[in-house]
């Protein structure tokens, strides 16, 4: 959080752009977690892929939106550095945590 408030305050003030991707932070939990609520036990099944799927699109897309805005200028460069900075924290916080050891019975952490 602290690389996406200095997104939106370092280069120009009062830019508030950087900050949709706390969407994409909210919304790529989602699927994974109502899929691994309706699946029964640790099978694998198309909704849990598509959900793996769903994740994966969000993730790429809260990494490409500071670059597209980059590139249209409609944030500075250094902007779009500090967003992917605090992205790769993010997610690297997100991905330890869904990989935290939950038993004997998860052969690929906890929540995949």
């Amino acid at each position: 959080m602290t690389f996406l408030i200095l997104a939106c305050a370092v280069p120009t003030p009062k830019l508030f752009w950087p900050f949709f991707v706390l969407l994409f932070y909210v919304l790529s939990v989602l699927p994974v977690i109502i899929a691994n609520r309706t699946t029964p036990g640790n099978e694998t099944n198309p909704k849990t892929e598509f959900a793996l799927f769903l994740t994966a699109g969000m993730v790429l897309s809260a990494f490409a939106l500071p670059i597209v805005l980059a590139h249209a200028n409609v944030i500075t460069w250094m902007a779009c550095t500090f967003t992917l900075i605090g992205n790769v924290i993010n997610y690297a916080t997100m991905f330890g945590y869904a990989m935290r050891d939950e038993g004997f019975d998860a052969p690929y952490g906890g929540m995949f």
